[in-house]
């Protein structure tokens, strides 16, 4: 930059001893017009001549001196007499009349120069903090410049204290500025995620599966806590943090604390890392299939409770978890909070064991007598009980004996006649009902109860060609609907309505009339009885017949043939 600044050699005034080479006014209006334009002064390089009181004259190597306020400068004056600067002309003249060029703006020109050479070629600038304000940190940079550096932008991890940063030395990259508003924006994350990415690929291409590392906790969330292993954070999950239940990752890890760790996966792709702490720990497991048998009876404490169960300690880091529906065989819809607390001593039957997930199922109600055990002797299929309704789904209604079992009635048990498209037009929560014990699975834990079957199936006494009456409710294009008794119902066809010829349902029957027809089917799956008025005009119309044939009989063969 100094060198092309020694070549620039703009000229300062109209002054000089060639005519060729005057500079009318007009013309260097119009440069100034131009440097305006794009609101940058051309910068030259000017040698300093003297130190008056006004500032410092400078030859602008036009035979044309020009003066440099001293304020500029700042307290202490930083060059000598002979010195080369670079400046930049600005508008007036001083009060002698000499005309006026400023260093510092060249020196901000320069600067902004190296910001924008920077921005474009993505080169690192160093700056040191010096003040903390709102959203961010105001850096100052080494060339001088004043740059704001957003707190989001401070590091790869949120920053939450600001203080502790001031007065730092810094590396960042310039993501943007403005020059014309003296705005200048700065981003720290940006050149630590670079170098982050370098130390990965270093770390990335001699680690491995297994390896033993000791790393600084540098963060810690709800979910785990993220491990500095030499320059590359890795996640250490809150599951792998002990082999005992870990509530708060918080309760076992301090920010700074040092720690041993093993690499348990590596994703290249993704340049991920994940670390375990409790491999590296006795493990609590060893032989557990064997210490706690299939179908036990162990002792425990209840360490902590969740919507969906409590977990339950049976040794020394070793935890189980009875589900919610192992708690207690009641069918009360309560909580694991409402039924146990944290700290409680309890028996647990040992359910499943798996080795390899680290996982164990307990039963907390099975560790007693179960009700399922007394239901052969006491309840039998086809006997009547009572029992509340505990919950509704779309399919049907749960409802629980005394002894707290529950017991499903299908949707399809609530009637006979009638189609019910929600439980809740019939059944409530709580409601005390009498149903009929349909099917007992004591090894399955299932039991199945009706409704409907209480009274005996109305369809079962229906015989096809009998005869009904019957009000019609309805009438529609394919047919009429007729309400027979025991609230069945009923449908006669178009076709069915008559022998006769008619234009329109209503030419034959009309809505409320009662009226007498035959079935011709039962289909107790719709429950709907399907008649005919035809087919009863047409045993009718037989009928007759036959009994008119009997009271006048015909011509005997012999007389049709002499006739």
């Amino acid at each position: 930059m100094i060198e092309e600044l020694k070549s620039a050699e703009p000229p300062l005034s109209a002054s000089s001893d060639s005519p060729e080479e005057e500079i009318g006014m007009a013309e260097l209006l119009e440069q100034e017009s131009a440097a305006q334009s794009s609101n940058q002064n051309p910068i030259f390089m000017a040698e300093i001549v003297s130190v008056v009181k006004d500032g410092v004259l400078v030859d602008t190597g036009r035979k044309m001196e020009a003066l440099i306020p001293m304020e500029e400068f700042g307290t202490k004056f930083p060059f000598k007499v002979g010195e080369m600067i670079p400046v930049c002309k600005v508008q007036g003249n001083s009060s002698d009349g000499h005309a006026k060029v400023s260093w510092k703006r060249a020196q901000e020109q320069i600067a902004w120069e190296e910001v924008e050479q920077a921005l474009r070629t993505k080169t690192p600038l160093q700056a040191k903090i010096v003040l903390e304000i709102k959203g961010g940190l105001v850096v100052e940079c080494e060339n001088g410049l004043r740059g704001f550096l957003p707190a989001s932008q401070i590091d790869v991890r949120p920053v939450r204290d600001l203080k502790k940063w001031m007065g730092q030395k810094i590396t960042v990259y310039v993501m943007d500025f403005d020059a014309h508003k003296n705005n200048l924006v700065l981003s720290r994350k940006l050149w630590k995620s670079e170098e982050d990415q370098k130390k990965r690929e270093e770390i990335l291409t001699v680690l491995k599966v297994g390896d033993k590392r000791e790393g600084i906790v540098r963060g810690i969330t709800s979910y785990g806590a993220f491990i500095d292993i030499g320059g590359m954070e890795a996640l250490l999950h809150i599951g792998e943090l002990d082999w005992a239940h870990t509530k708060r990752v918080k309760d076992v890890l301090k920010i700074g604390q040092r720690i041993e760790v093993q690499v348990i996966a590596i994703d290249q792709e993704s340049q991920k890392i994940a670390l375990s702490r409790k491999t590296l720990l006795t493990h609590p497991w060893e032989k557990i299939e064997e210490r706690f048998p299939l179908g036990s009876i162990q002792d425990g404490r209840v360490t902590h409770l969740t919507d969906f169960g409590a977990f339950v300690e049976i040794c020394p880091n070793v935890e189980g978890l009875a589900h919610i529906s192992e708690i207690s065989w009641s069918s009360d819809k309560k909580k694991p909070k409402e039924l146990l607390k944290a700290g409680q001593k309890v028996q647990v039957k040992i359910l499943a064991i798996d080795r390899e997930k680290e996982k164990i199922s307990l039963s907390i109600k099975r560790a007693g007598q179960s009700p399922w055990e007394m239901f052969p002797s006491k309840y039998r299929v086809g006997s009547l009980v009572k029992v509340r309704i505990s919950s509704l789904a779309s399919f049907g209604a749960f409802a629980s004996l005394p002894e707290g079992p529950e017991g499903l009635i299908h949707i399809s048990d609530f009637s006979w006649t009638q189609k019910i498209e929600n439980p809740k037009e019939v059944l409530k929560v709580g409601e005390i009902v009498e149903v009929k014990v349909l099917e007992i699975d004591a090894k399955k834990e299932k039991i199945s109860f009706g409704l409907k079957q209480k009274e005996s199936n109305p369809f079962e006494a229906i015989r096809k060609r009998s005869k009904l009456k019957g009000k019609v409710v309805s009438i529609e294009s394919s047919g009429a609907i007729i309400d027979l008794e025991n609230q069945l119902q009923g449908f006669i066809a178009m076709a069915e309505l008559s022998s006769e010829k008619f234009v329109h349902p209503t030419d034959i029957i009309k809505v409320g009339e009662e009226i007498e027809a035959v079935v011709t089917d039962v289909n107790a799956k719709e429950r709907r009885v399907y008649l005919s008025i035809k087919r009863l005009e047409h045993q009718l119309q037989r009928a007759a017949a036959e009994k008119y044939s009997k009271k006048s009989p015909g011509p005997a063969l012999g007389q049709l043939f002499n006739s």
